[in-house]
């Protein structure tokens, strides 16, 4: 018996029957966001300037600036693979769940913090944040303890996201020339950032 076969089998009896998910980047699908849990409780309101900073962004979908794709999923851990091209204007926001990111390619601040290959960042539930991709772009894994989490923009006043909505047209055309830095997953047609 080889020992590859040995192990397999003492494997087999340790886990009980449970076995591995085996995951392929062919399979990641596109992120799709939730709605905000809190916008069916009696008197949710969402300021008005991060409504109108969201229908620019949805206007404005086509840039290419931005890819999330979902690596896996279960009901304690959530893993997608993001790239954001360089100086892709990700708005200040918060989560209702951890997030640990860990550049895999390029860099990106958090904060004042410079972050490049191997490095991590831990966010907690409700800590505001926004990222900030360098010259080269920026691609890491986004690892999270709930595949559910809740998505809560922050700025409130209409000068940000028009800020937020001029860089994403002042570089459509740079991003549609960039590529990933590493290329851990490939990005399909179709989907933001993907070749067309």
């Amino acid at each position: 018996m080889s020992l590859e076969t040995e192990n397999a089998e003492l494997i087999r009896e340790e886990n009980g029957g449970k076995g591995y998910v085996i995951t392929r980047a062919g399979d990641a699908a596109p992120h799709m966001p939730k709605q905000q849990r809190s916008a069916g409780d009696p008197g949710f309101e969402l300021h008005p300037a991060i409504i109108r900073g969201m229908q620019q962004m949805r206007e404005q979908s086509d840039t290419g600036g931005a890819t999330a794709l979902t690596m896996f999923s279960s009901p304690t851990i959530h893993v997608s693979y993001v790239w954001f091209k360089s100086g892709y204007p990700l708005p200040i926001h918060s989560h209702d769940a951890d997030c640990y990111y860990l550049v895999i390619a390029g860099s990106m601040k958090v904060g004042t913090e410079v972050l490049g290959k191997g490095d991590g960042v831990l966010i907690p539930a409700g800590a505001p944040y926004s990222v900030t991709p360098l010259e080269e772009g920026v691609e890491f894994l986004e690892i999270r303890n709930s595949p559910d989490y809740d998505t809560h923009y922050r700025a409130k006043t209409d000068a940000y996201w028009d800020r937020v909505a001029a860089t994403r047209r002042e570089r459509k055309e740079i991003w549609a020339k960039e590529e990933a830095p590493y290329g851990l997953v490939p990005v399909p047609e179709g989907v933001m950032g993907g070749k067309r």
